[in-house]
């Protein structure tokens, strides 16, 4: 096939349904893949196969505002097959990135809508209230059924100042008229989780979740919180959204020692932490995996966690292959850095070998 490499590819590869690795063989060719299961040994390979990446958090409105970056740099040239962003666009701006944005991106994509018109553009969503309407939200959402997944709203000290819990009131209403998950960001205090918390339903997700920022998601040994047991009970996904101030290895690593939910791995990707501290999906799951998390549980929160959220029904379909990641994990020392100036070495890495992006296979460019 495409692969360079024999009709048959032995691999080592994901099965999202048993949340477990298996020896298979990738065959056929561009418009054609599949994957077989051979035996549940040890491994026989050290390529690994994965349904295709999705990165629950990225900022992928190239061009526009603090945030914008280019889409395909951050998806499918390091592995990743589906790019969420993360409200980067509004409902003022949703029909320029149709037209001229979307257009230019490969990568498979999916957006939640900004509950601010004017989405992320820069550290202030809600400097103009009478603007954000949860009815004209909703309706937006309603025009784009393929594309928009969901409503974002961010929710922290360094966003809101005289709004209080308003925009996340309205974020809530649009999410429910639209029948969509809502995204919620979190960071400084205030405003608090325990005043958030009423807000949210089944399926909503919490981004920013180990930030160093504020300090009432975690109990300081690490337990949740009353606030995010509730989310946590309720059903709201957790995300990592890392970004470049929003991930605290101590918050991490004191998290993880507990029995937590598995996690999506949204890396918030955007137009200064793809130059540092995040870099790439690879570094971030890098990252997670030095400080402990399995190999299963990060494939999870790339594939089968994230097709959920979604409402994605077949992406982790293997017998036929539309969507797929392939990669290694190889040594590899470096000093990794978090957002709180705190930093970690480890000595194995992701590399991503290529992907199959809606049916052909495309090598990666060199990494690391």
């Amino acid at each position: 096939g495409g692969t360079g490499m024999n009709d048959k590819t032995l691999v080592r590869y994901y099965d999202a349904d048993k949340n477990r690795f298996l020896n298979g063989e990738l065959s056929g060719c561009d418009g054609d893949w599949h994957v077989e299961y051979r035996n549940d040994g040890p491994a026989e390979t050290d390529l690994f196969l994965s349904p295709g990446w999705i990165d629950m958090h990225t900022h992928i409105f190239d061009g526009f505002g603090l945030f914008g970056t280019e889409a395909d740099a951050v998806g499918w040239k390091t592995g990743t097959c589906l790019l969420v962003d993360a409200g980067t666009v509004g409902e003022y701006t949703i029909h320029g990135f149709t037209k001229y944005v979307a257009p230019a991106i490969e990568t498979n994509i999916r957006l939640f809508l900004c509950i601010s018109p004017i989405g992320v553009i820069f550290h202030h969503d809600y400097n103009a209230m009478q603007y954000l309407d949860a009815d004209r939200c909703a309706a937006c959402i309603a025009e784009y059924p393929g594309l928009i997944s969901g409503v974002k709203v961010r929710m922290g000290s360094e966003t809101i100042r005289h709004e209080g819990l308003e925009p996340l009131r309205l974020a809530s209403l649009a999410a429910r008229k639209a029948n969509v998950p809502m995204m919620v960001h979190v960071g400084g205090n205030p405003p608090y989780l325990k005043d958030m918390e009423p807000y949210f339903e089944k399926g909503d997700i919490l981004t920013h979740v180990f930030n160093g920022r504020g300090g009432d998601v975690w109990n300081p040994d690490g337990t949740p919180s009353d606030a995010l047991q509730k989310l946590i009970d309720r059903g709201v996904w957790l995300d990592v959204g890392h970004g470049s101030s929003s991930f605290d290895f101590n918050v991490f690593e004191r998290a993880i020692r507990h029995p937590l939910p598995r996690v999506l791995m949204g890396t918030d990707l955007h137009q200064s932490s793809v130059r540092k501290l995040v870099r790439s999906m690879p570094v971030l799951l890098s990252k997670l995996y030095g400080c402990g998390v399995s190999l299963e549980d990060i494939l999870y929160g790339v594939t089968a966690g994230p097709a959920m959220a979604l409402g994605l029904t077949d992406w982790c379909r293997l017998s036929t292959v539309r969507n797929a990641t392939l990669f290694r994990i190889v040594d590899h020392t470096e000093a990794y850095e978090d957002c709180q100036g705190n930093t970690r070495t480890f000595h194995r890495a992701f590399l991503t070998e290529g992907v199959i992006l809606n049916g052909k296979y495309r090598k990666a460019p060199a990494q690391l």
